[in-house]
């Protein structure tokens, strides 16, 4: 078996092979990789800790107070100010044509 040094471009002597005598004394070379259990345990503490930090980032951005709107001349104020009157016209009267159906369907569902 031949190995080559991609980085260097050269060709690199082959390992000992467990096949002949005296190459590693019957030792097989395995590259793996264990993940050991506390190193589990440590990334998942961080990535908590992470999510805790990003949760108070994005709590405080919510609990600062926004930006005060621009000020507002008189006259558009004033047109804010009917705009609100005719809206609230608009649902008192569509509250009182309730009352009434309301009233309508319970006078004619009366007990006989």
């Amino acid at each position: 078996m031949e190995l080559r040094d991609t980085v260097k471009g050269k060709e690199t002597a082959a390992p000992p092979s467990p096949e002949k005598p005296g190459a590693g004394a019957g030792r097989a070379h395995v590259d793996r990789f264990e993940m050991k259990p506390h190193w589990t345990q440590r990334t998942e503490e961080e990535q908590v800790e992470a999510a805790e930090a990003l949760y108070e980032r994005a709590a405080r951005q919510r609990m600062q107070p926004a930006s005060p709107p621009p000020p507002i001349d008189s006259e558009e104020l004033e047109a804010l100010s009917q705009e609100l009157r005719l809206q609230q016209k608009c649902q008192d009267i569509a509250a009182q044509v309730l009352v009434d159906e309301l009233e309508e369907d319970l006078d004619g569902e009366e007990p006989e």
